[in-house]
This record gives C-alpha cells, sequence and structure tokens, in this order.
C-alpha cells in the first residue's frame, strides 16, 4: 500500500514539473497598443476679419444718345477696363455639418481704369476720348460652402456698391466742355449685384487662406453734358471681374 502511494506521488511530481517547464517555454504576453487618437474635423464656426488683394478687369459699355456713329466719328463706344484692388473683410460663418453658410462685407481700394479709343477719328483729329475709373468697391454678401476637415469651397453673391468715375476728355475740343453749363465728368456711387465663388484653406486654427472670383455688375450711370438737347448725354454700363487672394483670421 505504502508503494502505490509513493508511486502516486511520483507521477504528480512529473506533472507538475511538465506544466511548470511548459509555462517557462511560452512567450511573454504582449502589451496592449493605446487606441490612436484622431483629431475632430476642424470647424469653421466663428467671426472672422481678414485682408485680401488682386487683380480686376471689366467692360465700360458706353452709348451717346445724340447723334449715331459715323466713319469719323466713334461716338458710342465700349472698352476695356482694369487694375488692381486691395482692402479688408469682415464675416461669419456657422457650421451644420459638412454644410458652411456665411454672411461676409468686404471693401476695397481700386486701380481699375480704362480709356476709349478716339471718338473724333477723321480730320480734323480732335484727340477726344472717354475715361471710365472704379475708385473703390464692397459688398455684402451671403455664402453657402462645402467643409472637408480644413478645405472649404464656397459661392457667394449679394449687394455690390462703388464709386465710378466718367469722364469725356474733350483733346482739342474744347469748346465742348468749356462753354457755360457744360459738363465733362461725373463721379457716382452705384449699387448694383455681384456673384462668386471661392476656396479656402485653414492653415492652422486660427488663420486660412483663399483665393476668390467675384463678378460685379454696377449697372447705369451717365453725364449730361449739358441742359438742352436733353439727348446730349452718355450713359454706361459697367461690369467688373475680381480675382483676389486674401488670408483670414477666425475667432473660435
Amino acid at each position: 500500500m505504502r508503494s502505490k502511494i509513493m508511486g502516486l506521488l511520483a507521477v504528480a511530481a512529473s506533472l507538475g514539473f511538465v506544466q511548470a517547464a511548459s509555462a517557462a517555454d511560452m512567450p511573454a504576453k504582449m502589451p496592449v497598443k493605446a487606441a490612436p487618437i484622431v483629431a475632430a474635423p476642424y470647424n469653421w464656426t466663428g467671426l472672422y476679419v481678414g485682408v485680401q488683394g488682386g487683380y480686376g478687369w471689366g467692360r465700360s459699355d458706353e452709348t451717346f444718345l445724340l447723334a449715331p456713329n459715323t466713319a469719323a466719328s466713334n461716338f458710342s463706344q465700349a472698352y476695356d477696363t482694369n487694375g488692381g484692388v486691395a482692402g479688408g473683410v469682415l464675416g461669419y460663418n456657422w457650421q451644420r455639418g459638412m454644410l458652411v453658410f456665411g454672411a461676409e462685407g468686404d471693401i476695397s481700394w481700386s486701380g481699375i481704369k480704362g480709356t476709349s479709343a478716339i471718338i473724333n477719328v477723321g480730320p480734323p483729329n480732335l484727340a477726344d476720348t472717354y475715361d471710365t475709373s472704379l475708385v473703390w468697391y464692397g459688398s455684402a454678401r451671403g455664402k453657402l460652402g462645402i467643409a472637408q476637415d480644413r478645405w472649404l469651397a464656397y459661392i457667394t453673391g449679394g449687394l455690390a456698391f462703388g464709386e465710378l468715375k466718367h469722364n469725356y476728355n474733350p483733346g482739342l475740343n474744347v469748346p465742348n466742355c468749356g462753354s457755360v453749363g457744360a459738363t465733362c465728368s461725373n463721379n457716382v456711387t452705384r449699387a448694383g449685384w455681384t456673384l462668386g465663388a471661392g476656396l479656402e484653406y485653414a492653415l492652422m486654427n486660427n488663420w486660412s487662406v483663399k483665393v476668390e472670383y467675384n463678378y460685379i455688375d454696377l449697372g447705369s450711370s451717365a453725364i449730361q453734358y449739358s441742359a438742352a438737347p436733353a439727348a446730349n448725354r452718355s450713359t454706361w454700363k459697367d461690369t467688373f471681374s475680381v480675382a483676389k487672394i486674401g488670408i483670414n483670421y477666425l475667432f473660435h
């Protein structure tokens, strides 16, 4: 009996040794990796201010009502305008999911200007021309965009306004503008409309850069050269395109 007990103890001891050896041969338990931290998408909501500048080009379409064009006289003309622009912007964005709604106002100095061809082209050549200048312009617009994290693509449109200067340069035709009561130039602030689109990228939490295009229509204005006859006047219709770059600071 005693020998049987001793044999069972020996077998148990052998099994325990085998299990201990197997456990020693098992690889160490690998550490559990922490879940990666995923950054929250950029949020475009907030008030922003910025500066912008670029280049504008357009068309000044002048019509003289008193007389039609002839072989010797280009009384009515359409001519190009162009020049630089620079100014500031103030706006606010609201983001809901991928959609971004906004309201923006801007105002800019303008160097957009142009001069017509010579009006009286036949002999004697009087070297008289028309001039158009956009002195400054601004807008109050709505915005609708789609955000992809730090990228924002948008369309924009609304009210446009600006100061236009039109001028008749008489050249050698001095009596037309030198006589009593005659008018050769007119400065007027006009209101119209604008449409455009842009693309903006957030460089960091508060700063972003953008490129934007705007089409601007400031309607019609006129110079009444003399009180009589009433048709002694020119009307202008002015449209402009502006391509600009800008930088904004967003207050989150």
